[in-house]
Formats: C-alpha cells, sequence, structure tokens
C-alpha cells in the first residue's frame, strides 16, 4: 500500500512502500549507465525493483547534437534522459518552433497515449546524449500494477506540463529580452553552467528558433546584455558573467517566483 507518513522538515510529505507497491526485490543493481538519471526526476524517487522493472529490456540510443531525437510520428513511449542536455519544441506546418522546455539526465518526454490532435512536436540534442525508450505498454502496465508507480508519474507529469506552461506564459507576456535571458537562464541550469564563467553553447540563429524571433533581433539583445556586462558573446554561444542579474530577469522580473524544479 502506498503509505503518506509524517511531514519533513522541509514540508515535504514522505513516502513508506508497502511490499505490494513494488515488484519484489533481487540482486539486480543500478548499471553505471543509469547512475545521473536514477539521481534525480521520476527514477530518483521509486525503490530500487521497480526502477528494474522499468528499464529492464527497454533500448538506449544515442544521438548527436542537432538531431531529433523523439518525433511526433513515433509510437506512444517514454523517453528517460541518460545524458545530455535536450529541448523540447513544437513546431509549426511552415517550419517555425517554439521551445517548451529544456531536459537534462532524469528527465522524461514523449507520448504516454495516442491523443488528437496529433501536435507537430519532439525533442532534439542540443549536445551529444542518450536517452533510454519506454513503451507505453510498459509504462501502462506498471501504472495498473503498482500504484507508487503511478503516483511518482502523475508527480513527474506535474512538472512537465508546469514546465511548458511556464514556457507558454514568458513567450506570451515577456518582451523579446526577457525571452533572451530567459532561454540562455534555462540552458545553462540543465547544463549546471548557471555560474560566472559558465558557458552557454549555441548560435544565435539557434537562440531565435528556442524565442520565436529572428537572429537580428537576438543579436541586437545579446549586444546590449553584453554592454551591461551581463555576459560575453563568443562564437558559438555566450559566457555568463553575472548570474544572479539574470536569473531574476528571468524568474522576478517576470512574475515568477524561481526556476522551475526541473531546472534546480
Amino acid at each position: 500500500m502506498y503509505k503518506l507518513n509524517s511531514i519533513g522538515n522541509k514540508g515535504q510529505v514522505k513516502r513508506m512502500y508497502g511490499s505490494e507497491d513494488a515488484p519484489p526485490v533481487s540482486n539486480w543493481q543500478v548499471p553505471d549507465w543509469l547512475m545521473a538519471a536514477r539521481s534525480r526526476g521520476l527514477l530518483s524517487r521509486l525503490p530500487e525493483s521497480l526502477v528494474e522493472a522499468v528499464v529492464r529490456g527497454a533500448p538506449r540510443v544515442e544521438y548527436p547534437a542537432g538531431v531529433v531525437a523523439l518525433r511526433w510520428d513515433d509510437s506512444p513511449k517514454t523517453a528517460f534522459v541518460l545524458r545530455g542536455t535536450f529541448r523540447g519544441f513544437i513546431a509549426s506546418v511552415d517550419g517555425g518552433q517554439a521551445t517548451t522546455r529544456y531536459l537534462r539526465a532524469g528527465d522524461i518526454a514523449g507520448v504516454f497515449a495516442p491523443r488528437l490532435p496529433r501536435l507537430a512536436r519532439g525533442i532534439q540534442a542540443l549536445e551529444p546524449g542518450e536517452l533510454l525508450l519506454v513503451e507505453a505498454d510498459r509504462v501502462q502496465e506498471l501504472s495498473l500494477s503498482y500504484p507508487a508507480f503511478a503516483w511518482e508519474m502523475i508527480q513527474e507529469l506535474t512538472t512537465v506540463l508546469n514546465s511548458n506552461q511556464k514556457a507558454h506564459y514568458v513567450r506570451a507576456f515577456g518582451s523579446v529580452r526577457q525571452r533572451v535571458v530567459s532561454a540562455i537562464v534555462e540552458r545553462a541550469a540543465v547544463a549546471d553552467m548557471l555560474n560566472t564563467g559558465g558557458r552557454v553553447a549555441g548560435t544565435q540563429h539557434e537562440l531565435a528558433i528556442a524565442i520565436g524571433s529572428v537572429r537580428e533581433v537576438v543579436a541586437s539583445e545579446l549586444q546590449q546584455l553584453k554592454r551591461e556586462g551581463l555576459l560575453d558573446i563568443h562564437r558559438g554561444g555566450v559566457v555568463i558573467l553575472q548570474p544572479d542579474p539574470l536569473v531574476k530577469e528571468a524568474t522576478t522580473s517576470l512574475g515568477i517566483s524561481q526556476l522551475s524544479d526541473s531546472d534546480k
């Protein structure tokens, strides 16, 4: 049985799993390639026997930078990021794109059940990365069999939904400058580069696609941020010089209290 115990020091509900919430314990040990994904996100909150049930037999696929790793026309499946950083997006019929979220090891993406309308969407590797692809039937089976897994999936999909809504909020209400800063901060956060001297890879054209603008406008905003001493511009990316003002502009200046759970 899934039980709620006492409230922890930080106001978080402690979870206690009974034997019926997970498969029987085995001698399985977390392999090295799964360590990063096991340390955060959905897999970090599951008992080890459930983690084994999730990953057993699932294929690992490597993707070079720039490749669309999970397409909208694929069959329903869940992708766990094992390493690297990725960009989730939706696309229009004329090729335009809007970034919906950024992902790193431990995050999940995918289409979990067939739904209409079928929107053009996917995730793109921002650097060489690797995904673990779990078929929808496996996710359904585990959700129906183990309440602990179903609840943690709800938790994770709530985080995904919140990240997507935040992206739409910034795009709808943020200025071009705020959208540029927000994209830089989020890309830096998922790459663990949100610090002084942190390098955020990506061309101005790629940044323009991410925020729904054009390269010339993005270039102008980046030059202004450089003049203010907030960042420096290098070929193929930017270097963060003052992370705190950038984070403030991407959050409180937009009416957002803090970075999202997935950015921490």
